[in-house]
């Protein structure tokens, strides 16, 4: 099961990595020498309360690619119909395997509909 926790480290961890390819492109170079980390990292320092201003008011937002916006907002939907009982956890399942690419399993679409029975 996916916890919160899970979640939040995955995040984390992705944002970090963000933040590593930005400091690298920055510098034209992944090997960089101490006092040019250190003055990148200053400069880096001197936006961090504007970012976290920006943020809180909403006006500074991950950029997302359209492919995503619409397949996070297409799981969303399904969720929310799951959670107002409109799908069964086996509609929402198969809704679920169709929006991530991975197709219909008819071996298990007919082992699923067994059960149901």
């Amino acid at each position: 099961m996916i916890t919160v926790k899970y979640l939040l480290r995955k995040w984390a961890r992705l944002n970090f990595t963000g933040w590593h390819r930005r400091i690298n492109a920055r510098a034209c170079s992944a090997n960089l020498g101490l006092y040019k980390l250190a003055n990148l990292l200053r400069e880096e320092s001197e936006t961090v309360d504007l970012h976290i201003r920006l943020v809180s008011q909403h006006l500074l937002t991950k950029i997302r690619r359209k492919k995503y916006v619409t397949i996070h907002g297409r799981l969303h939907q399904a969720w929310d119909d799951y959670e107002e009982e409109k799908l069964t956890t086996t509609e929402l399942l198969r809704i679920i395997s169709h929006i991530n690419a991975l197709g219909p399993s008819t071996a298990v679409h007919h082992m699923l509909d067994d059960d149901e029975s």
